[in-house]
């Protein structure tokens, strides 16, 4: 019987607290920037277990932990986008030149690292 060391770790079946977490609202914490620790005593969940699911493979809750902080960082994007292209908020448009420096510099150390992995 052969198996992969991957198959071991992906996530099966969601834990019995896993119901009482709202998801938009798990979202909405992960965008404001608080720590997966954090959220797991937001909502009454021993660390070590939250942790353990958060990172298998394939994990729901880590999707919607990086969708979070998607979701809120476009959300601030967007924002500074409309704001810079009026031309009428000069610190506005120097917050969005810096924003999108940073995206960028992120998006190609990832493309560097790990264009790679799917």
């Amino acid at each position: 019987m052969s198996f992969t060391a991957d198959e071991l770790v992906k996530w099966r079946d969601a834990p019995a607290w896993f119901d009482r977490i709202d998801i938009d609202e798990y979202e909405r914490l992960a965008g404001i920037g608080y720590r997966p620790e954090q959220i797991a005593m937001y909502y009454n969940i021993p660390a070590e277990d939250f942790l353990w699911y958060f990172n298998l493979v394939g994990s729901p809750l880590k999707y919607h932990y990086d969708r979070g902080q998607l979701l809120q960082s476009a959300k601030e994007g967007l924002s500074m986008s409309t704001a810079a292209q009026t031309g009428e908020n000069v610190t506005q448009a120097q917050r969005f030149d810096k924003f999108r420096k940073a995206a960028g510099y992120k998006n190609s150390i990832n493309k560097i690292f790990f264009d790679d992995i799917g």
